[in-house]
Order: structure tokens, then sequence, then C-alpha cells
């Protein structure tokens, strides 16, 4: 029972550690609107702590990554995120700032950027689809484990989402959760496939880099209510926001059908 519990109980820790420390960060809202992102640390440092003590290892780099899988990594958030900014132009709930356009120079960091922020998503992706989501599919199957990890991920983030809404002004802490949390839950089905499509988190360290990126520059900062490329009310149009928890709803069917397409097709070549 122990073993079959291992996933709940690294969830619940996380989770205890996440909301502890995001709470003691922003006594000082100045304090913790600087340093928030290290809680992005504390899913892979829970997960390096249980696998040494036994508690199950981490698959994430055990299996080859492919070329599928990298692709797929690195191009689902560019066209989501490109969709979101053509949909709120034609919805007029945001407007391109010409101004703002990458030039050369700019591409070349926004390519560096992504690259060193492979290592900072590592903190979390090593725990959620490293540790967890193996343990929750085994469990689970590929569609429940993605959907309680949706959930434990959505939770994970409200805390920082809310002490970031009330320090920056963005919108209402609470209705901010919500939609985030939608966004959230809605995401970890890419994020799922693409860890299924090689058994191996390095095309996932890229979806959550390119999509941290990519959704910041264009869509603009949803934590901390800074614009990107476009203007007008971030909450709406952002890839974090009401835009992206419809577009990513309306994806997950899709995904869900492709989770279980590869299930069948595992049991038939059991048989």
């Amino acid at each position: 029972m122990v073993q079959k519990n291992n996933g709940l109980v690294y969830a619940l820790t996380v989770l205890i550690l996440t909301w502890g420390v995001t709470a003691a960060l922003f006594i000082q809202p100045s304090i913790g609107l600087k340093i928030f992102p290290l809680i992005m640390f504390i899913p892979a440092a829970v997960a390096i702590i249980f696998t040494i003590s036994g508690r199950k290892g981490v698959n994430g780099f055990k299996k080859k990554m492919n070329a599928k899988a990298l692709l797929f990594g690195i191009l689902y958030p560019f066209v989501f995120i490109l969709l979101c900014a053509g949909l709120a132009q034609l919805l007029e709930i945001g407007t391109l700032n010409a101004d703002k356009l990458p030039d050369g120079k700019m591409l070349v960091t926004i390519v560096i950027t992504i690259l060193l922020n492979l290592f900072t998503v590592l903190g979390e992706e090593y725990g959620w689809r490293g540790y967890l989501l193996p343990q929750f599919t085994e469990q689970w199957g590929k569609t429940k484990a993605t959907a309680i990890l949706g959930i434990i991920w959505a939770l994970y983030h409200a805390p920082v989402v809310f002490f970031l809404a009330k320090t920056t002004g963005i919108g209402h802490p609470l209705l901010l959760c919500l939609i985030q949390a939608g966004c959230v839950f809605a995401i970890s089905f890419p994020f799922s496939y693409c860890y299924y499509l090689s058994g191996n988190i390095i095309p996932v360290l890229f979806l959550h880099s390119v999509w941290n990126v990519i959704n910041t520059n264009v869509l603009g900062d949803i934590y901390t209510n800074k614009h990107g490329m476009m203007n007008g009310n971030i909450v709406l149009y952002n890839g974090e926001g009401l835009l992206g928890l419809v577009l990513g709803g309306l994806f997950i069917y899709w995904f869900i059908r492709q989770f279980k397409k590869e299930e069948r097709h595992l049991v038939s070549r059991s048989l």
C-alpha cells in the first residue's frame, strides 16, 4: 500500500512545502515578487529525496528521446501562443504593438533565454513528468494519470498566482487563480503527450521552456503583469489566461483520443 501511494505522498509533500514557502516569501511582497521562481525547484528537490529514500526512481532519462517528441515540444507552444495572438487580434481583445516586434538581436536573446531556462524548468519537470507521471500512469493509465497530475499541478501554482495577483494588481486574485488553474490543467495534456512520445523528459523541458519564454515575450507575463508584444488585458488573451483556457480545453479531446489509441495499440501488441 505504501508503494502504491508513493505518488500521492510525493504530491502532498510538494504541495505542503510549496504553499508554506510561498506564504513565507510573500510576508514581504517585494521579496516574494523577486524570488518566487525558487518554488520551481521544490518538485525536483522532493523527487531527489524520495529517490534516495528508495521510493521509486526518476524515469525521465532512462529512455532515448526521439525527433517527434522534440519537435512537438518545440513547435506546440509556438503554434498555440501564435494562435492566441491571432485570435486576440481577430476578437479585438488585444492588439499587436509593432514597436515591440523582435529584431535579429532580440531573436538571438530569446533563443539563448530558452536554452538557459531549460535548467529552471528542470526543477518542475524532474518531479512532475520524471518522477510522478510514470507512477500515476502505471497505476491509472494515461488519461486519468494526466488529469490527476493536472489537478495537482494547478494546486501547486495556486498560491503564487494568488499572492502575485494581490501584489501586482493584475486582477481579482481568486478569479485569476481559477483561470490559471484551468489553463495548467489543460496544458498538462500536451505535456504528458510530449513525455509519452519518448519516455524522456528532455522534449518536455523544451516544451516548458519555449512556452514560458514565448508566452511572456508575445502575450505578456501573467505573473508579474508585464506586457509583451500585445497590448490589452493580459488576463483575456494570455496563454495562461482566458483565451488560453478555452483553446487548451478544446485541445484536451484530441490528446485523450491519442492516449486511448496508444493504449489500445499496446494492448493489441501484448495479445
